[in-house]
């Protein structure tokens, strides 16, 4: 890379992380550390009355636990409330959705989710609203992006290949104002990276949907910057039945396994072992990195799993 690597940890404070979280923290940090880059910490608040501040102060206590600091961010959870909650940047999303809007990419959309499902053969909503021109300033309605048919979006991968998703069938007209009016998810990431200037996303194979939308938008604002970004989409750590984690997964949370645990060697480990390093002697994120550092120097298998 020819710029300074600047990528994010993007935590959302919906319940207790797990250890899938964790392996994504410490793979984008492995990887900033690599480059000699740069590293936010943004967490992803958007439904501010709805988000515990438990689950905050749960994610600061983990990353001090993993030994994993960052350059940008907050410190804990009065200052992330006081500095650098996204519910501090909601006018800014607003003003985007309003241009895109303007600009004729937007419609309003009154299907329930109980619709969707029911008239929709795949989880994608099937469109029945894009041709209505409902009003949008009615209430309790959603305002959806429309994806033309066939749209493919390219990403770049970490060895400069490109990754075509077919945001048609993975996605289809996606919501970027909710029915509540808060701005969706893929318009917060996509304008908070934006404006850290975050050149380097890492994220999990379940976010593919997410990378094309957010890519999909920045050619809709006619932005060039998002783009040239590389993204890394990782495999997902799962359960004993081969099913991805959530947040309910209790007996993979962090605290569970920091009450369990003397160290997070076992997580470092298991993060390791995900990634087909050795194993077996990591007992400390020193270990990890020598390891990792001495992979992506000597092993294109490493690279290849990265992209």
């Amino acid at each position: 890379m020819s710029s300074t690597v600047i990528s994010r940890l993007a935590p959302t404070p919906s319940g207790n992380l797990h250890i899938g979280n964790a392996f994504n923290f410490l793979l984008t940090y492995l990887l900033v550390h690599y480059h000699e880059g740069l590293l936010h910490l943004r967490i992803d608040d958007l439904d501010g009355p709805r988000v515990e501040r438990s689950s905050v102060e749960d994610i600061f206590v983990q990353l001090e636990w993993l030994g994993i600091d960052y350059h940008y961010g907050p410190s804990g959870p009065d200052e992330l409330y006081s500095r650098h909650s996204q519910q501090l940047r909601i006018d800014r999303y607003h003003h985007t959705i309003e241009v895109l809007k303007k600009s004729g990419h937007l419609f309003a959309c009154e299907c329930s989710r109980s619709e969707i499902r029911q008239f929709s053969s795949s989880t994608n909503y099937p469109g029945t609203c894009r041709n209505k021109k409902l009003d949008f300033m009615k209430e309790n309605q959603a305002w959806r992006v429309k994806v033309p048919e066939e749209t493919i979006v390219s990403c770049r991968t970490l060895t400069n290949q490109k990754k075509n998703i077919d945001l048609t069938t993975k996605m289809g007209d996606f919501v970027i104002r909710r029915r509540d009016g808060l701005p969706a998810y893929q318009i917060a990431s996509l304008i908070d990276d934006l404006e850290m200037g975050v050149n380097l996303v890492v994220r999990g194979h379940d976010l593919l949907a997410s990378t094309a939308a957010q890519l999909f938008l920045s050619k809709c604002l006619k932005d060039s910057f998002f783009p040239a970004a590389y993204f890394v989409h990782h495999q997902l750590m799962k359960n004993e039945s081969g099913e991805k984690l959530s947040k309910s997964s209790g007996d993979h949370s962090l605290q569970t396994l920091r009450l369990k645990y003397s160290s997070p060697s076992v997580i470092f480990q298991q993060s390791a072992k995900l990634l087909n390093l050795p194993f077996q002697d990591i007992q400390t994120l020193e270990d990890l990195k020598e390891v990792f550092l001495s992979a992506m120097v000597q092993n294109n298998r490493l690279m290849s799993l990265l992209d």
